[in-house]
């Protein structure tokens, strides 16, 4: 980078020293093996040195361990080619499973289109075109019996990736048990999968494929530090949560050491400020992200769901920060906190850096879209011509893979994505009005709304969600408009962000969850994709006869949810009218 900013308040380098110590004493830190135990007393006891209270929390969680792989190509040409047994897949046979193997591109659902892949292995490109344990969900829903994963990067590229299928969000439940995938799947290199291609081009090819995996309940230990504000704080109960994900892949330095480094440095920090604290902070060192997909920070939603529902403000992730060779700020946040997300990266970066904002996907540990906690992220990352040339490697070609070590790290890079980071959470806990404003929140989801029921058929009466959006404009834009002129607002303060947080639990999941509140979604399923994806089965409904036993029992389906989504808008709007009808009155 040409310009270097720096702030007094933050060290980068302590967080290089956390870095350094940690991919040379805990390089391995897979979920359940030892090292991300070990690695998670570490930050503990960082962290209670700087007077957080920090501790382990356990939960249980349904993991997986990689075994053996070997992949040969037969015929004449045959050959060994080099693979890594992905996680939570059904192990082939001992003495191998044979079968055609079909490209399905990307792996998404239009891939399959015109091609029969049951009972045969599919060749897919590793993306977030959709998310890998999406494309083994897609593959086993098309009957394929096993999945060969091709790196991404450059077409040469010789690194082959970790990578697990579980699909399933957190713990399964009885109803999401079989919805992880039963297949067997290894990863390659992308020079592998070019290599593959070019026989397919030719003509048919077979596999004998011999993988292994366990699957494994176990109890896993994360790192939980409170740094509370002050008990004179009015409004100390109320928190900010700010987590990365411990377990990863050796040695994982961009992923994720330097993000649990940017971490704990945020944390001394404001450890040395806590009496000008106005809320406290929750710090989360994810386990179980990788292999169990997000069971740490899903277990957490659930075992303080009732907490978080009443006094969690934003959630904040850090992931993969300071990559080298990155020159974009990208910034992906909920639409509450876009606006504040953009103000501090102006304050941090001027005009040095190239800024990119979008609406944040479920990706990650993004486990509280349900619940309805606003949630941001940012990081530098890799220009549009650099991911192109590299396949879609957003995350760069050397993620998941032995390459991702401290030559792949930027210091002056991860110094600016520290200041964000720092400055982001620093406001959030400091400020006296919290700084989420909801007309981009109510405007997005008019404008997907309007995306969803289009003009075909709406058998369930949903253009009553439409109406109810209009209802709540005037008292949204009011409020928004009351939080401006607050400012330091000291007593008014604390009712007014009360009514954020609600505010925030009945809108933030009509748009952003496909099973609503009280659950979790599949890993980058594809009903996420559509605008609403609490009505996907609108688009299903209207591919049916409407007279038919489907089409009757989706209509009865999708009347049910409007329901549930009016609710929630006429909830908004008494929220909302209330509290203004008590400012008239004090006034």
């Amino acid at each position: 980078m040409s310009t270097t900013l720096t702030t007094s308040r933050y060290s980068i380098a302590s967080v290089m020293a956390h870095v350094d110590h940690m991919q040379k004493t805990f390089p391995y830190r897979k979920s359940g093996l030892g090292q991300d135990l070990a690695a998670a007393n570490y930050i503990v006891d960082q962290l209670n040195g700087c007077g957080l209270d920090a501790t382990l929390e356990a939960f249980d969680a349904f993991d997986s361990d990689p075994g053996d792989a070997e992949l040969e190509l037969l015929g004449p040409d045959g050959r060994i080619i080099q693979a890594r047994a992905c996680t939570h897949i059904e192990p082939t046979p001992p003495e191998g499973f044979v079968g055609s193997l079909i490209d399905v591109g990307a792996g998404g659902l239009d891939d399959y289109k015109g091609k029969d892949v049951r009972g045969k292995i599919v060749l897919a490109e590793v993306s977030y075109a959709p998310a890998t344990p999406e494309k083994a969900r897609i593959a086993v829903s098309h009957g394929a019996v096993g999945i060969v994963l091709m790196n991404w990067g450059r077409d040469e590229g010789t690194a082959i990736p970790a990578r697990g299928l579980k699909a399933v969000w957190g713990n399964p439940t009885p109803q999401s048990w079989h919805d992880i995938p039963r297949i067997f799947g290894a990863s390659i290199s992308r020079k592998d999968g070019i290599f593959l291609r070019s026989h397919l081009a030719r003509g048919s090819v077979r596999l004998r494929a011999r993988i292994a995996a366990n699957r494994v309940w176990r109890t896993l230990y994360q790192p939980i530090a409170w740094l509370h504000a002050p008990e004179t704080a009015a409004q100390h109960e109320q928190f900010v949560i700010v987590s990365g994900h411990l377990d990863s892949w050796d040695p994982g330095v961009t992923d994720n050491l330097t993000g649990n480094g940017v971490m704990m440095e945020i944390a001394r920090a404001l450890a040395q400020r806590r009496d000008e604290l106005v809320r406290s902070v929750v710090f989360c060192f994810w386990n179980g992200h990788e292999v169990a997909e997000a069971t740490g920070s899903a277990c957490f939603v659930d075992t303080h769901w009732e907490r978080i529902n009443r006094h969690a403000v934003a959630y904040f992730n850090i992931d993969s920060v300071g990559m080298k060779d990155t020159t974009e700020f990208q910034i992906n946040a909920s639409p509450e906190l876009a606006g504040y997300s953009r103000r501090i990266a102006k304050e941090c970066f001027g005009e040095n850096v190239a800024l990119k904002q979008s609406d944040l996907k479920r990706v990650g540990d993004q486990s509280f879209f349900g619940i309805g906690v606003p949630a941001a992220t940012g990081r530098h990352m890799f220009s549009s011509d650099i991911i192109g040339a590299e396949n879609g490697a957003t995350l760069g070609w050397f993620n998941h893979t032995e390459f991702d070590t401290m030559d792949v790290l930027d210091a002056d890079i991860l110094d600016r994505d520290l200041s964000w980071c720092g400055q982001f959470v620093e406001h959030l806990c400091t400020d006296e009005i919290l700084p989420h404003r909801f007309m981009p929140r109510l405007l997005d989801q008019k404008k997907r709304f309007a995306a969803m029921l289009g003009h075909g058929a709406d058998p369930a009466d949903l253009y009553r969600i439409v109406e109810a959006l209009d209802a709540v404009t005037d008292s949204v834009s009011w409020f928004d408009t009351y939080l401006d002129r607050q400012g330091s607002a000291g007593g008014a303060a604390q009712p007014a962000n009360r009514v954020v947080i609600r505010l925030s639990r009945l809108l933030t999941f009509l748009t952003s969850s496909a099973c609503g509140r009280y659950g979790q979604d599949s890993y980058g399923i594809s009903t996420l994709m559509q605008p609403v994806p609490r009505l996907a089965d609108l688009a299903r409904y209207r591919e049916l006869d409407p007279d038919g036993q489907e089409a009757r029992l989706l209509k009865t389906e999708l009347i049910r949810l409007r329901h549930e989504l009016t609710d929630a808008l006429t909830l908004a709007g008494d929220l909302l009218d209330d509290f203004k009808s008590r400012q008239s009155g004090a006034a």
